[in-house]
């Protein structure tokens, strides 16, 4: 009685693990959702406190939680919440966004030679700094070819991994789409209104030392570069049409799964623009941060 009693708890207890696992498993921490999910930036973190002075912080972070299955599956829905903070510049940041976001692989790779993606997601904006609230849309779209075996002549291919040697490999993903912001409560009567904007986005990958054991995946360079146009806009006090952000890292990784999909970083940070889906005004800046992706 004993042995079947203490079988049936540790069955109970290695199901529960398993489940819980399978939970947590499902949960992702990363920099925003408007990646594909396999080329989510990690999620930042600056602190600093000089003598005499205010401390200064930057957070950029994301947590959602796959709703489906499967993380294998061409779709992907995930409820997420997103926080940033910026003390480091003149133009404070402070804004946090709640919503659910979408990526879906339209085609079978083993049936076609391409696929597109579709990244889509709605949200609530509250932006605590020019204390307005919006309701926020996007739809981003992204090409999927067949892998090239990492063959170094078809590193235009997008969203493929190509291998220069011991060197170093190269990836980028460009992103095509539209963002809608629908303001519904502002301070001034000036800022209501809606906007649409067409965005284009490139974001690229440089590894180095790929085929070295104590440096492989250690050291890379990310840039990401974005473009946005208001098309359309019936904001009253907003003149400027067009948004240019760029961010460049060089990153050292310090933790890292197999896969890679869990990883910790140290990274050195330039930011220059403005990024008007994040409530990001014009203003450049260096940081030297933690970098976390679950």
């Amino acid at each position: 009685m004993k042995t079947t009693i203490s079988i049936f708890f540790f069955t109970a207890f290695t199901v529960s693990t398993f489940c819980q696992s399978k939970f947590i498993d499902k949960f992702t921490l990363r920099q925003s959702f408007q990646s594909k999910n396999d080329k989510a930036e990690p999620a930042v973190f600056t602190f600093t406190k000089p003598k005499d002075k205010d401390e200064s912080w930057l957070l950029n972070a994301a947590i959602g939680y796959n709703l489906l299955s499967s993380k294998k599956s061409v779709l992907t829905l995930d409820p997420y919440f997103e926080y940033y903070k910026n003390t480091l510049i003149d133009k404070i940041q402070d804004n946090w966004q709640a919503g659910i976001s979408s990526e879906w692989q339209s085609s079978d790779l083993s049936q076609k030679k391409w696929s597109p993606i579709f990244i889509a997601a709605m949200k609530y904006n509250e932006d605590k700094i020019k204390k307005n609230t919006s309701f926020q849309g996007n739809v981003y779209f992204t090409p999927l070819f067949k892998g090239k075996a990492k063959d170094p002549k078809y590193f235009w291919i997008p969203n493929n991994t190509s291998d220069f040697g011991k060197i170093f490999q190269f990836s980028y993903s460009p992103y095509f789409g539209f963002e809608n912001e629908n303001r519904l409560k502002t301070e001034r009567d000036s800022s209501l209104g809606n906007i649409y904007r067409a965005v284009f986005r490139v974001t690229s990958t440089i590894t180095f030392f790929p085929k070295s054991e104590k440096f492989k995946g250690k050291f890379e360079f990310n840039i990401d570069w974005q473009y946005r146009n208001n098309f359309s806009v019936s904001v009253k006090d907003l003149s400027q049409k067009e948004h240019i952000f760029l961010t460049t890292s060089l990153n050292y990784t310090f933790f890292s799964t197999e896969d890679g999909k869990k990883a910790a970083k140290i990274g050195f940070d330039f930011t220059n623009g403005e990024n008007p889906a994040k409530n990001f005004e014009k203003q450049s800046f260096y940081a030297a941060s933690l970098k976390i992706k679950l």
